[in-house]
C-alpha cells in the first residue's frame, strides 16, 4: 500500500565503491561514505545524530567529522553552549565535493546531487525544524539497537517524500519510515510540530492524509504519527485534526504524543494517543503493522556496522 509511493528507493541499491577525492590519496571507508549518503538523504545531521547511528562514542564521531572537513567534502554551523552549559551539537552539510563523491559512489549524475547540496546550504530557513524532524528518526533507530528482532530499517527523508508528491500526489511528510517488529512492519509518516503553523494549514495536512488513504486497501494499517512541542499542543491538534475525520470511514490512523512526553519515557514507550480513538495512551509496538517480509532486523539503521550491509543508507534496500 503506502510503500508503493517509493519503488525506487526501497528497492535494492548497486554495489558501489569507496570513492576518493584529489586531496587526499587515501580512500575514503564504508562508513565515512555513509555518512556522505546520509547528509545527501536528509539534507542535515548534527553532530549527535552522527554519532547516533554511524559510532559507539563520541571521540569516534569527532575525529572522523574532523577527517570529512579536512578533505573539503562537508561544512559545518558550529554548535553552541549556553548557559547552565545547555550544549547545541554542530551540524554539517555536504559540499559540492561531498556531493559528487556521493554521486561517484552510486554512478549517478552529479549535477542533481550538487544542486541539491547547494540548496541545503544556502536555504536554511527551515534547517531548525529538518533537525528536530531528523533527530525523531534517529531517536527511533537508536533506541532499538540493542533489541532483538526490531529497529527502523527504512527512512525516506524529505526530499525523497515530495518527489513521491509530485508524482502520485501522496502526501509530503517529513518523512517516511518502515519499522519491523518480530511479527509484523509499522509504515509511518511524521509530521514534526513546532507549534508555530495556522489551525488551517493543519487541518489542510490532515485533509490531505484523508483524501490520500480513504479508501485503500490496508489503509487503516499506515501511521500518520503528529509530534508536538507541548502537550497543551498536543491537544490543540486533537480538537483541529478531529473535526476533519470521517466517521467510519478505512483510512490511515493518525497519532499523537508531545516532545516533552517522549523525553521523559522515549519514542518506544506509551507515548503515543490516536486522534479520533480512546483516550489512552499505546506504545510503538503496539501499533497495527502488515505482515513481516524478508528484511533483517539485524541490518536495520544503527545496528552494528548496519551501513556495511546497506550500501544505498537508510533509503536502500
Amino acid at each position: 500500500m503506502s510503500e508503493a509511493r517509493f519503488p525506487v528507493q526501497i528497492a535494492a541499491s548497486r554495489e558501489g565503491v569507496s570513492p576518493r577525492t584529489d586531496r587526499c590519496p587515501h580512500p575514503l571507508t564504508a562508513r565515512d561514505s555513509a555518512i556522505l549518503v546520509g547528509l545527501d538523504r536528509y539534507r542535515y545531521l548534527d553532530s549527535d545524530h552522527i554519532t547516533d547511528l554511524f559510532f559507539t562514542n563520541r571521540r569516534r564521531a569527532q575525529f572522523a567529522l574532523g577527517n570529512l572537513l579536512w578533505r573539503g567534502l562537508i561544512h559545518r554551523w558550529p554548535g553552541l553552549t549556553y548557559q547552565r552549559s545547555m550544549r547545541v551539537p554542530s551540524a554539517y552539510v555536504l559540499t559540492s565535493s561531498g556531493a559528487r563523491s556521493v554521486a561517484h559512489l552510486h554512478q549517478l549524475d552529479p549535477r542533481p546531487v550538487t544542486d541539491r547540496a547547494r540548496r541545503a546550504r544556502e536555504q536554511v530557513v527551515h534547517l531548525r525544524h529538518d533537525l528536530e524532524a531528523n533527530r525523531f528518526f534517529v531517536k527511533l533507530a537508536a533506541g532499538a539497537r540493542h533489541l532483538d528482532g526490531q529497529g527502523l530499517y527504512h527512512w525516506l527523508g524529505e526530499n525523497t517524500v515530495r518527489a513521491a508528491r509530485e508524482r502520485d500526489g501522496s502526501p509530503a511528510s517529513d518523512g517516511w519510515g518502515r519499522y519491523l517488529l518480530p511479527d509484523r512492519e509499522l509504515t509511518f509518516d511524521l509530521e514534526w510540530d513546532r507549534g508555530t503553523e495556522h489551525a488551517r494549514a493543519i487541518r489542510q495536512k490532515a485533509s490531505g492524509y484523508v483524501t490520500y488513504f480513504r479508501g485503500r486497501r490496508d489503509a487503516d494499517l499506515h501511521h500518520v504519527l503528529f509530534v508536538a512541542p507541548t502537550r497543551v499542543r498536543e491537544g490543540e491538534l486533537h480538537d483541529l485534526i478531529e473535526d476533519v475525520l470521517p466517521k467510519h470511514a478505512t483510512m490511515c490512523r493518525i497519532w499523537t504524543t508531545a516532545v516533552e512526553t517522549t523525553s521523559a519515557l522515549g519514542l518506544l514507550g506509551r507515548v503515543w494517543q490516536e486522534i479520533g480513538g480512546e483516550p489512552r495512551r499505546v506504545a510503538f509496538a503496539d501499533l497495527t503493522g502488515h505482515s513481516r517480509g524478508t528484511l533483517a532486523a539485524d541490518d536495520c539503521i544503527a545496528k552494528e556496522r548496519w551501513w556495511e550491509r546497506r550500501p544505498g543508507g537508510g533509503e536502500g534496500a
